[in-house]
């Protein structure tokens, strides 16, 4: 471990659910993940943030199979097949299984890849906004070399992205953001560990913003405080690419719905409509929803939870008033 994750552990045991910036999801489900130092060994165990183990024979199966499902979307994006060499190399590499999780990761930044050349742009800065494990970003700082990465989320998820971009790149140099004021902690590195409460310390402007079912989760005040700061640090080359369900409602009532993110009609949207490639997944486990043949499951296939929609977008800035 180096200062800095050892810094964000001490964060992790005095205040790991920040209260403005944790919805009833997450003060329910920041306690299941496991976070703690054993003889100077980090000890994690996710829960709730997506799935990157290495699954036995039927498991890799099933996921061969699901890849195969969403054959149709993966042959119309040309940088795919480049792409998705990268990702089996890295995740192998990292002892991850090339689970859904790894898979959408691919796609995600195949999409990107493909529209950052038609559009020939090429980011320099990336904030992940709720990344769970960190596989998407350590990916793009892999087919992105020398990007400069802000990793922005709760303390606890912020150690498994942590331990996720060591683990692929041992040289990384990492850096943390922890409340407003002070100064960073650590040397201008490539890696930036962000806390909600720190993000206006980010000062760089900002090419290339992701969210991938983490909004779902968020409160709207933390939604609306992610919106203006990307306003606040995005050019006329700036992206910002949502992906999340078109509604969820939260243990404790609040009700998340991806029209009322603070869009705005001056927003320049490239991509709109129902994601592609989260409407099902393959599983031993048998989710609550799946298709039916005369009122029959198909075995294996369950749907996710409510129909996730896509939106890639230059924000509009922020006007004055």
């Amino acid at each position: 471990m180096n200062s800095v994750i050892e810094r964000l552990m001490d964060v992790v045991e005095h205040d790991p659910a920040p209260a403005v910036y944790t919805s009833s999801y997450w003060q329910e489900y920041t306690a299941r993940n496991t976070v703690r130092l054993e003889e100077g060994q980090l000890v994690l165990r996710g829960f709730g943030i997506g799935d990157v183990g290495r699954p036995g024979l039927p498991g890799r199966l099933l996921h061969q199979l699901e890849r195969l499902s969403y054959r149709r979307l993966t042959t119309s994006l040309p940088q795919y097949p480049a792409v998705w060499r990268r990702t089996t190399r890295l995740a192998r590499q990292m002892r991850f299984g090339l689970t859904f999780d790894v898979w959408k990761s691919a796609v995600i930044l195949t999409l990107l890849a493909d529209h950052w050349k038609d559009a020939r742009l090429s980011p320099r800065t990336c904030a992940m906004i709720g990344d769970g494990y960190g596989f998407l970003g350590a990916l793009i700082r892999h087919y992105v070399p020398g990007i400069r990465m802000y990793c922005i989320d709760l303390p606890k998820t912020l150690v498994f992205q942590a331990d996720t971009h060591q683990r692929a790149d041992p040289r990384v140099r990492i850096s943390f953001l922890a409340q407003q004021g002070g100064t960073e902690e650590g040397p201008p590195a490539e890696l930036a560990l962000v806390l909600p409460q720190a993000i206006e310390r980010v000062s760089d402007p900002i090419d290339c913003a992701i969210n991938v079912a983490s909004m779902q989760e968020m409160n709207a005040a933390t939604i609306q405080t992610y919106f203006a700061f990307l306003r606040r640090r995005s050019g006329p080359e700036s992206r910002f690419y949502c992906v999340n369900r078109v509604e969820k409602i939260l243990p404790g009532g609040e009700v998340a719905r991806f029209a009322d993110y603070p869009w705005h009609d001056r927003d320049e949207v490239f991509l709109d409509g129902v994601c592609p490639y989260y409407t099902h997944y393959l599983s031993r486990y048998r989710g609550a929803h799946g298709p039916t043949v005369c009122g029959i499951r198909v075995p294996w296939v369950s749907c996710f939870d409510g129909e996730h929609r896509h939106r890639l977008v230059r924000l509009a800035p922020l006007q004055a008033r």
